[in-house]
């Protein structure tokens, strides 16, 4: 019989083609190409692999503007059967809420499906929402972070998936209909055959209105959608950057040595004490951090964001709560209180040992509908993310991803603010109208609160419906420590470097400073050096004591993953680099003719 499979894909502007504008500040959109979402194209890929191992269809929806057929043909080109372009202008606007509402309604217009598919995340926004959010509103289970969908019981209505996070991974057995969101690492996309590309071009794109779908008006476009971007922006200038160019080597290598052991004495303090700040406006409800655990530790990021929400919380002049979920996670209270939390709202999942999202969204759920928090931050891990998504929905508010900076206007509205488009831009959102307003930030863009000696309130509550569709069939922690994040320093090297072989030179740098070489995006993406000492917003988020950048030009995507640096020192021929505007210490010149000298020079850092 064969399966029916569906892949959601979004067409997001051709990123290398985006330019600022000089007298606004703002982006360029106008005339940039749209394509398929890069992610999207490995959930074409394993829809098709599926279609050839198991009969069926593969039909791809996509909502976007009238001209966004063109790109579609792309997913037919590759062995698509059919498509539709869910397209309206009513649909302008539209937050991962609204749009995952209309997919899931152009979803069961054309039936449903037993297989939907989505790629893991949206590059413009770095948003990972739409897959599980969909998921919800068709009432299906959904499996994110899928690397391998390993079997397809049609007769039994069921299947088999592998998903990988960054913390374990696990072998699920779910019914049929569900939703996987496909990583990258779970295959290569193909290049179109001869027959497909002739296919494409005469291929039509059917078109679906909001009235096709059936779409309630209330729940499309900006209107509906329960996030707004008030400010968009280039990336905010993050330091006030001391520059040399000096043409002696000698002088300058003398510089760089004085700065980098100013660095290495800061690596002995013990980090700065919490200074609470004013009140700006006062909060009718608490600010929670949802606290992510695995394997009974506290996932650090947990004690990041709650450093971030103290602040909210202090500049709201409200509490902070922490909010845990678990079977016999009462360690997991202790460290909220340790590193910030002033109340814990711990619901008790007796029997539940690993993360479930079923479990999970419908403990979540419990906890606000009966505290009713202002705001949930989340830390970004890969359950947490997925967690935040669900239950956005069944609690109908808003979610905004990947955020870097928080403030709080004088009305006391929550103003978050996340890089875009690859980083060459930031948008400031707000929720203004749903409660609570939800957020996840990534790790190592805050800072953990010291630790402390307190114990506050604990509301405890037992969820007794732990029914669930997924069925854990064989779970394996992974034992890995990625080398960035453990380094004091980190050596950096971009574009540059001009090839592989003198990614060589920063080794040595590093043997010489005891530290860990890092590379930027484009590094990775050739192969140049291994993707886990990838440094950046789509990397690793680092925050050593001292960042030392070669041949970096600064992309906002790389300085997001470097920002928590606590000093940042960078050389670069280039004097109009971005790097210099966000960097310590900077020295315009040669690496090639600096860097070796360095190595000679410089001694024990602590003498």
């Amino acid at each position: 019989m064969g399966l029916k499979i569906i892949v959601s894909i979004k067409q997001v502007p051709d990123a290398d083609d985006l330019r600022i504008d000089p007298v606004t500040n703002n982006l360029i959109r106008e005339g940039v190409p749209a394509i398929i979402n890069p992610p999207d194209l490995h959930a074409i890929e394993e829809a098709i692999r599926l279609k050839e191992k198991y009969g069926g269809t593969v039909t791809i929806v996509s909502m976007g503007p009238p001209r966004g057929d063109i790109s579609i043909k792309e997913a037919i080109a590759m062995g698509a059967d059919d498509a539709y372009l869910v397209t309206d202008a009513a649909m302008a606007g539209s937050d991962t809420w609204a749009t995952s509402y209309t997919v899931a309604q152009a979803i069961k217009k054309l039936g449903g499906a037993d297989v939907i598919l989505f790629g893991r995340r949206a590059v413009d926004g770095e948003t990972q929402q739409v897959g599980p959010q969909t998921a919800v509103w068709l009432n299906v289970p959904a499996v994110a972070y899928t690397d391998k969908i390993i079997e397809i019981d049609q007769k039994n209505k069921k299947a088999v998936l592998q998903r990988t996070t960054e913390f374990n991974t696990e072998i699920l057995e779910v019914p049929i209909p569900f939703v996987a969101t496909i990583s990258e690492i779970s295959n290569t996309p193909r290049e179109p055959t001869l027959e497909g590309l002739i296919k494409a071009k005469n291929y039509n794109v059917s078109r679906l209105s909001k009235t096709d779908i059936n779409a309630d008006p209330k729940h499309i476009g900006l209107a509906a959608s329960p996030t707004k971007v008030i400010r968009v922006r280039p990336p905010p200038k993050m330091r006030n950057p001391e520059i040399i160019k000096n043409e002696d080597i000698n002088k300058t290598v003398d510089w760089i040595i004085s700065k980098i052991k100013i660095a290495a004495t800061g690596m002995k303090s013990s980090g700065e004490d919490y200074v609470k700040p004013k009140p700006v406006a006062k909060a009718t409800g608490k600010i929670w951090v949802y606290m992510d655990h695995t394997n009974g530790d506290i996932n650090k990021t947990s004690l990041e964001i709650l450093g971030a929400a103290r602040r909210v919380a202090d500049l709201m002049d409200t509490q902070l709560g922490a909010a845990v979920i678990g079977d016999h996670a009462e360690n997991i209270v202790d460290m909220a209180f340790k590193y910030g939390a002033d109340e814990a709202f711990y619901c008790e999942t007796p029997g539940v040992e690993y993360y479930d999202n079923d479990v999970y969204t419908r403990a979540l759920e419990t906890l606000i509908k009966k505290y009713m928090p202002d705001a949930i931050f989340f830390p970004g891990t890969s359950n947490a993310r997925e967690l935040a998504s669900t239950t956005a929905i069944k609690v109908d508010t808003g979610l905004i991803a990947d955020c870097i900076i928080f403030d709080v206007d004088e009305k006391g509205q929550l103003l978050s603010t996340r890089p875009d488009f690859g980083g060459k831009e930031t948008s400031t959102i707000i929720c203004p109208n749903n409660k609570p307003v939800m957020v996840t930030t990534r790790s190592g863009v805050f800072s953990a609160l010291k630790e402390r000696d307190y114990r506050g309130k604990v509301q405890t509550e037992t969820l007794t419906d732990t029914s669930t569709r997924f069925k854990i069939k064989d779970f394996k922690s992974i034992e890995y420590n990625n080398p960035l994040l453990g380094s004091k320093i980190v050596v950096g090297v971009g574009r540059g470097i001009v090839n592989k072989e003198n990614i060589k030179l920063a080794e040595d740098l590093a043997d010489k400073l005891h530290a860990v070489v890092g590379v930027s995006k484009p590094l990775a993406d050739a192969g140049w050096y291994p993707k886990d000492h990838q440094v950046g917003q789509t990397g690793t988020t680092i925050r050593p004591d001292l960042y030392i950048a070669l041949g970096i030009s600064g992309a906002i995507q790389h300085l997001v993953g470097i920002q928590g640096s606590k000093k940042i020192l960078a050389i670069n021929t280039d004097e109009t680099a971005p790097i210099f505007d966000n960097c310590d210490y900077g020295v315009v010149g040669d690496i090639f003719q600096i860097v070796p000298e360095l190595i000679k020079k410089i001694g024990d850092i602590n003498a």
